[in-house]
């Protein structure tokens, strides 16, 4: 397995694994072709963008999609979007993915992994078995303007 930072040069290989993450259960994401392309090219092309990807030989099976932080505790590393294609779940594949990008982080410098995740899916406690704390004093809104 190859672990590479990715950028938006990669942006084909990126579509394909993240809809086929995304596009089944539990998330059942339905993307249009171009909202993709400019949401995946927000991720992986942007002066803070931070993404790495896992490679089996030409294919890229596992990805994180996420932004570098200047906080005022340190930098941190948010990540917006990760997963591993289906067939290759269930084999440690995430645990060592996240294991790499922790490494990589520290040689950065970088203090803190911060993700959102419902709590109803498998990622919740994918983070959870992975030492992830949920900060149960932090809250999420939004607001949808009216129509």
């Amino acid at each position: 397995m190859k672990f590479i930072r990715i950028t938006k040069r990669y942006l084909s290989k990126i579509q394909s694994a993240f809809l086929q993450i995304f596009s089944g259960e539990p998330w059942n994401d339905v993307w249009e072709d171009g909202q993709l392309k400019q949401y995946l090219c927000e991720l992986a092309g942007n002066k803070n963008s931070l993404s790495f990807g896992l490679f089996d030989k030409d294919e890229l099976i596992a990805i994180s999609l996420g932004r570098i932080k200047h906080w005022c505790s340190g930098t941190e590393y948010c990540i917006e979007e990760f997963g591993v294609i289906p067939r290759w779940q269930g084999k440690g594949i995430g645990s060592e993915f996240l294991s790499r990008i922790q490494s990589a982080l520290r040689e950065k410098g970088i203090c803190a992994i911060i993700l959102q995740t419902e709590r109803s899916v498998p990622a919740y406690r994918f983070y959870k078995k992975c030492g992830f704390e949920e900060q149960t004093e932090q809250a999420f809104f939004a607001k949808y303007p009216e129509e």
